[in-house]
Parts: C-alpha cells; structure tokens; sequence
C-alpha cells in the first residue's frame, strides 16, 4: 500500500548531520487543485511542480505563514502560480495562450522571472526572484538559492501530469558556522542526489526513494507532513479585484448588469456581487487583511 501519497518527509542521515534532505510526492491534492482547471499537459506539469516545491519549502518555514511561487514569463505559458500554508494547504493555477504547442521549458515560459515569497501571518514580507535562464522550474529554484544568502540548497522536480516528486537537499551550517570535517560528507550527499531520475521522483519519491540514494549514510525519516488541497478564497477576498476598479467604474458595471460574477481561478468557486454590496466592496468594512495596502 503506497502510504506516502500526499505527504512531505525530512529526513537527517547519521553519516552526515549537517545535511537536511526532503521528499515529497503529490498526487490527489495536485489534481484535485487542478480538476476544473482544463490545462494543457504541460502546463499541468509545471503548475505541480510549482506546487510540489511551494510544499517542499512551506514544510521549512519556522513560523506560520505561506510561501508563495510565481513564474511570470512571455511564453505561450505566461503566468503559474503556486502557494502551500504552513499547514500544508496548497493550491496553483496558471495563465497560457490557447495556441500552446509542446516544447522545452525555456519555449513555454520564454523570459521574465521566477519570484519567491515567504509570507509569515505576522511580520513582513520577504520576496526575491531569479531570471527565467534555466532550462526547468527546479534549476530556477537552485539559481535562487546559489544567488541568495540563504543554505546551501539544491532541489529535483519532475511531473507526468498526475503525480509529482520533489527532492531538496540542505547543507546545515554547525554551531560556529560550516565545518571541514563535514565537507565530504556534504559531497556525498549532492553526488548521491544528483543520480536521481525523473521516474524515481514521480513513482518513488520518499522513504524508498531516500533510502535507495542514501542507505550507505543512515537516513533517518521524522514524522510525515500530510498535504492538502484548500483553497485561501473568500467573498472578501475576491471584493479586492473590484475594489482595484473604483467606485465609479463599479458603479458604470452594475448599471450594464445586476449581478458581477467572480469566480476564484483556483478552486472554481462562484462569488456575486449586487448593486446593494457596492458600499460595502468600497468602504473599510472588509478584514484589514484582505484589504488592499
């Protein structure tokens, strides 16, 4: 029985303790997230395994709050976007010309950016982004972590448009910084993780998969987190793309019609607005929240 479905697992190896490893493997919150969506195959692809490593580094943060990827290009697919809570709620969708054609991933995307956002439920916000010169979503990613100030990361994604698998590996720096001795065993590490298939990450991704790279280092796997497809939408919060409008473009609009239809790209649910809510979208009765800054 496959009991790693929809699951993140960490795992530390008793022969090298300064490194962090991270499976997941997505399959019913990915396409439950996408069911009503209609995507092309490759865009389906992408947008899991934007999901995928949205979960991946949701599971790392310290605090409650979500990350937040978004890949914004001028390709056929010009927009995916992708966001896990702390909690393990994930959801994603995207933008793509009608005429797509399969091709590399530099041809769907073209050039633009993909950006990070860590988004703590209190504090401030902390965003980044690399250029879309790499040939896959994960080597974006690894160009992000070589470029910032963070640990040293790498990450593997890999999706048939019904499953996903991620692999992150993370050198952990040691009180008083990296140290030498744990220098080989870092190197053993990438080595054994760069071995890894697509296959493997879509059919194995995690303890067997970890096992199988790593049994000569003595992985150790912690407690599984589950991963959920649920959606963040509320009326409230979809009154924001009306409030953008202002009043008297609002007010032009529920003239030419008595009802306004906003349906949340994510999940598919419908929201009506009336003439009688326009007060309301407009004034500062909305949380302070889901009001715009």
């Amino acid at each position: 029985m496959d009991t790693d479905r929809d699951i993140v697992r960490r795992y530390l190896c008793d022969d090298a303790r300064d490194t962090r490893i991270i499976t997941t493997r997505l399959i019913e919150s990915v396409n439950a997230m996408l069911s009503h969506q209609n995507m092309p195959i490759d865009v389906r692809k992408l947008c899991q395994e934007m999901a995928a490593a949205a979960a991946i580094l949701a599971n790392i943060l310290k605090f409650e709050g979500e990350m937040i990827l978004q890949l914004k290009g001028n390709g056929p697919i010009n927009f995916l976007m992708a966001e896990c809570s702390s909690k393990g709620q994930v959801r994603a969708t995207g933008q793509w010309e009608e005429s797509i054609k399969a091709g590399s991933f530099r041809e769907l995307v073209g050039t633009g950016h993909l950006i990070v956002t860590v988004s703590p439920t209190q504090g401030k916000r902390y965003q980044s982004m690399v250029s879309l010169n790499s040939d896959s979503i994960a080597e974006c990613l690894n160009e992000y972590f070589k470029n910032s100030e963070q640990l040293n990361t790498r990450v593997w994604l890999s999706s048939d448009g019904s499953s996903v698998g991620g692999l992150l590996i993370q050198r952990l720096p040691s009180e008083g910084g990296y140290q030498r001795k744990h220098e080989d065993a870092w190197s053993t590490v990438a080595a054994l993780a760069q071995t890894v298939t697509e296959a493997e990450l879509i059919s194995d991704a995690g303890p067997v998969l970890a096992y199988r790279l790593f049994n000569e280092l003595h992985p150790r796997a912690f407690s599984p987190w589950p991963v959920i497809f649920e959606c963040s939408c509320s009326k409230e919060r979809s009154a924001r793309a009306l409030q953008t409008l202002g009043k008297a473009d609002l007010e032009l609009l529920f003239q030419d019609q008595t009802v306004i239809n906003l349906d949340c790209h994510f999940c598919g649910q419908l929201y009506l607005y009336h003439r009688a809510d326009l007060e309301w979208i407009m004034s500062d009765q909305l949380p302070k929240s889901e009001r715009l800054q």
